[in-house]
């Protein structure tokens, strides 16, 4: 099996100051489709590009396919270094359809810590998962909303209480 790297050149081309290279690097990492760049494109998204750029990195994080990025978004969302994009990855997440199930807790943990649209976008991940979580994580998860509802906003409540009843 031939193992994937990350073209030191298309590296360097995303970074450039020339807008139409980061296009053609951008460009190229669609075609080629390979699951290491999704960390450097959430630096590129984080370093505030373009809007022109933004919106291809967007679309090519709104369609990754591989099950085997899932990790990576995970880690995104749960570092603060990309908090400012925190909502752009939220919304990749639940647009691109991979299977977020087995991290329902850390969904869970944004609606309940963090501002009304970060929240939003959690429990949208949450309500487009098309499979549920193991029992165990189930029950980690209805015991985190248990704990959090008597002190949640109204809003953050209804989304718990939603989340409840597509648990049970």
């Amino acid at each position: 099996m031939k193992q994937e790297k990350i073209d030191e050149q298309v590296r360097k081309n995303l970074f450039s100051a020339n807008t139409e290279v980061v296009l053609s690097a951008l460009e190229v990492i669609q075609k080629k489709g390979n699951k290491l760049y999704i960390l450097i494109l959430f630096d590129l998204l984080n370093s505030s590009p373009e809007t022109e750029i933004e919106t291809e990195i967007m679309n090519l994080l709104e369609t990754v396919k591989d099950k085997e990025t899932v990790n990576s978004f995970i880690r995104a969302i749960e570092d603060d270094k990309y908090k400012k994009i925190r909502k752009s990855i939220l919304i990749a997440c639940w647009q691109n359809g991979l299977d977020f199930s087995t991290f329902l807790p850390v969904f869970i943990d944004l609606i309940i810590n963090e501002d009304w649209e970060i929240a939003f976008e959690a429990f949208t991940v949450i309500d487009n998962l098309e499979f549920l979580p193991s029992s165990e994580i189930v029950k980690i998860s209805v015991d985190k909303i248990n704990h959090a509802l008597p002190n949640a906003n109204d809003q953050n409540k209804y989304f718990l209480n939603e989340i409840l009843v597509k648990l049970k």
